[in-house]
């Protein structure tokens, strides 16, 4: 945002002289120098040749990938494009390094808590009997962990002399920098369709949140969201989401995620946005009512929705809107029943009004109907009377005359006798 606000702060002079400038820049090293180096700390050979050995002494794999990085976030888009293409294959070679390194330090934490786990149970008795022919269960986290390789085996033994002949970085560096790198390619509309299609690469991506680093679960969230949020992401990150539970022996999907949430030794606010931010777009970017409910409850089960409750009052604003878009947006399952039940009583009360209006809206009829009939009978006996009182004023009309001709009879008789 600061960069932001600096480059649109310059003129347009400026800024044309900044896009001329890019347009110069110089690619240090083709995509195959770095690719060559991922190979060879793939190889299992490697470290037994002094050839190969030569090839990446000069320096570390944390630091190929952060040049890799640089390279990926700086460089023209061709050459990212170059790193991708059909010849190069630079996304499944940097998948295949990032499982690889994956599957180190969960080796290396398995190991670390079952020497933790050894040394507890050691100060509680005084003595510990190890059993080398049985399998151990860890249920840490409330899932169940894995059987480990134990501690000077064979396989453990030959991990660490590749890792130290090849001057390989460590596993936690490794990783986080393969997850820039993946941001860097994402950055771009070619990079970021090419991951959504690669399930082995969203998959990566999601098992680095076992990563100590709470800033590296930060940036795999923050991924994983843009992912969820494009089309037929959505089913993309469910899908992960199932692998991580059956890679990391999860009783239920989101458990980890939710461990970290809600049992943090540290609280980094960068990753508590990113993780409420993520569960946001989880839940309520679908558009299925039933879904979303199931989704919902999948989280409640785990305990957020009483975490929230705690962490209403936070001071971070970032975090506060994030819940608060959480909270505003969660179906209340028992309201809406409770709203199902009234609107069932409702259209009852309706229905029962709707046959109240028909009964009298038939009665209205049948009044309206004698009314009518009533009408015409008087209509009737309107025109009857009429005729009647013509009649009678005719009658009326001879009688005058009758009358009138008699008074005149009457009168010349008069005059004639006297």
């Amino acid at each position: 945002p600061d960069k932001a606000k600096l480059l649109k702060s310059y003129d347009y002079e400026k800024k044309w002289d900044i896009i001329c400038d890019q347009e110069m820049v110089q690619a240090k090293d083709p995509p195959s120098y770095y690719l060559n180096k991922l190979r060879t700390y793939l190889d299992p050979k490697a470290s037994r040749s002094h050839r190969k050995r030569k090839m990446v002494v000069d320096s570390t794999s944390t630091q190929v990938l952060r040049d890799l990085e640089i390279s990926l976030r700086t460089n023209h888009i061709e050459w990212v494009r170059e790193f991708l293409n059909e010849e190069n294959l630079g996304l499944d070679v940097l998948i295949d390094y990032l499982s690889f390194r994956l599957g180190m330090m969960r080796h290396e934490q398995r190991i670390a808590e079952s020497r933790t786990a050894s040394e507890e149970k050691l100060s509680q008795t005084g003595h510990s009997t190890i059993n080398t022919t049985s399998i151990s269960l860890d249920k840490s986290n409330g899932y169940i962990r894995m059987p480990l390789d134990i501690p000077g085996s064979p396989s453990l033994k030959r991990r660490s002399k590749h890792v130290a002949k090849l001057n390989m970085g460590d596993s936690k560096d490794d990783i986080h920098v393969c997850i820039m790198c993946m941001r860097a390619i994402m950055n771009n509309k070619y990079g970021f369709n090419m991951v959504i299609q690669h399930r082995e690469a969203i998959n990566c991506i999601s098992l680095s949140l076992i990563h100590k680093s709470l800033r590296t679960k930060a940036l795999v969230l923050e991924l994983l969201a843009a992912i969820c949020l494009v089309k037929g992401g959505h089913e993309i990150i469910l899908s992960a989401f199932d692998n991580f539970k059956v890679v990391c022996n999860e009783e239920h999907r989101f458990q980890t995620l939710m461990d970290y949430f809600l049992n943090f030794e540290v609280f980094h606010i960068e990753f508590m946005v990113a993780c409420m931010q993520f569960v946001n777009i989880i839940v309520h970017s679908v558009e299925d009512m039933n879904f979303r409910v199931h989704l919902q409850y999948e989280f409640t089960a785990l305990g957020l929705d009483n975490y929230l409750d705690k962490l209403r009052f936070t001071e971070s604003e970032e975090l506060q809107v994030q819940i608060s878009a959480y909270l505003d947006n969660v179906f209340d399952v028992a309201a809406l029943m409770e709203d199902s039940e009234t609107k069932t009583a409702a259209l009852e009360k309706v229905a029962e009004l709707e046959d109240e209006v028909a009964q009298l809206h038939e009665s209205l009829q049948d009044v309206e109907h004698r009314a009518l009939e009533k009408i015409a009978n008087l209509e009737t006996e309107l025109i009857q009377v009429r005729q009647e009182r013509d009649e009678l004023v005719e009658v009326k009309k001879k009688a005058d005359e009758e009358v009138s001709t008699l008074r005149r009879v009457v009168q010349h008789h008069e005059q004639e006798s006297k």
